[in-house]
């Protein structure tokens, strides 16, 4: 078990509590009778700092008190900790590929609509509907993600949600679909948020699959463009800037994929000869032309003189790979070229 498991089981169902003066560790477990949802109940029991030696101390009796409950309670079923109503997974009448989002058609009156469902924090479930005639498709879409959103910070209570992974990641995910659907009509050539989860043809799961790639995608993108202030990091125009991988997603891992550090804003000139290997950027930040563009330099408007300053370390230990396999492969291409042309001329 490593240390994160470790301390994740350590602080299974308890919580800290810290409401109008009374602070201390909150045990609460909710378990099912049957499998019906809305018949979910609670057990809890605060243990109060005030009455201990210690928080440490206090910590101690709550976790002693949830081992011996759970010891005593295992005939329940459907026990879940409290975060698991955040899974990612979802429920198989899900079409939409986000958990606790759904599109109807089947309403006569109002039209199709996005609709919600989220736990009530007194228990049981409470739903939203946003017909699609009154906000269109993506504003209805986006008022249910927030409602599911503020429905399960609601649920959490006092819990705080940084330490929860699962209620975090829930959380995350719903604002990154947010912050994509804001950005609707952007460049990309990728389907949109609303593309993917209104496509009939695809599985849920293979939607959500969609919207993690997505999001990861456009979230790359929007924190490289913001690193360089929505500029061109070498010309500082504000127009046409692409966020482009130094290392290509095709031969990146799923980190490098998504790490900002991994990637430059550029304008559209700037940017395609990076991508081919045509320029590259310098251990100080400079320019750097291969060969093949130095006829051609001049009327690109790219001269080899320009420096990107705002470079960091991260920036410059994937640049290196560039220099070496992009760049350098353009450079062997380019002499490889120049060897067969002498080779020609030496023909009789």
């Amino acid at each position: 078990m490593t240390p994160e498991e470790k301390a994740a089981k350590d602080m299974l169902f308890i919580a800290p509590y810290d409401y109008e003066g009374l602070a201390g560790w909150l045990v609460r477990i909710s378990w099912y009778p049957d499998a019906n949802y809305e018949n979910r109940k609670w057990h809890s029991k605060l243990f109060a700092f005030r009455d201990f030696a210690s928080n440490d101390d206090a910590l101690a009796a709550a976790r002693n008190y949830r081992d011996k409950w759970i010891e005593e309670n295992k005939g329940k079923r459907y026990l879940r900790s409290i975060g698991a109503r955040f899974s990612p997974t979802l429920p198989r009448n899900n079409t939409s590929g986000i958990v606790g989002v759904n599109r109807s058609e089947k309403r006569k009156k109002s039209g199709p609509l996005w609709q919600t469902t989220y736990p009530a924090p007194g228990g049981g479930v409470e739903n939203k509907k946003f017909p699609i005639s009154i906000y269109g498709e993506v504003g209805a879409l986006r008022l249910a993600i927030q409602a599911r959103r503020a429905g399960l910070l609601a649920a959490l209570g006092v819990r705080n949600i940084a330490t929860d992974e699962a209620a975090y990641s829930a959380i995350k995910f719903y604002d990154d679909l947010l912050a994509n659907l804001q950005d609707y009509r952007d460049q990309s050539s990728d389907p949109s948020v609303i593309e993917i989860v209104r496509n009939p043809d695809v599985p849920a799961t293979t939607k959500l699959e969609q919207l993690q790639v997505r999001i990861g995608q456009q979230r790359f993108r929007r924190e490289v463009l913001e690193f360089f202030d929505n500029k061109c990091a070498i010309t500082g125009s504000s127009l046409l800037i692409r966020a482009s991988h130094i290392k290509p997603w095709r031969v990146a891992t799923n980190e490098e994929r998504l790490n900002p550090a991994n990637g430059l804003a550029l304008s559209p000139v700037y940017d395609a000869a990076f991508d081919l290997g045509l320029i590259s950027i310098r251990p100080d930040g400079q320019i750097m032309l291969s060969p093949r563009i130095e006829s051609d330099s001049a009327a690109l408007g790219i001269t080899g003189a320009e420096k990107i300053d705002s470079l960091t370390d991260e920036h410059f230990a994937i640049l290196d790979w560039h220099r070496k396999n992009i760049f350098g492969a353009s450079m062997a291409n380019t002499t490889l070229q120049g060897t067969l042309r002498d080779k020609a001329a030496q023909r009789p």
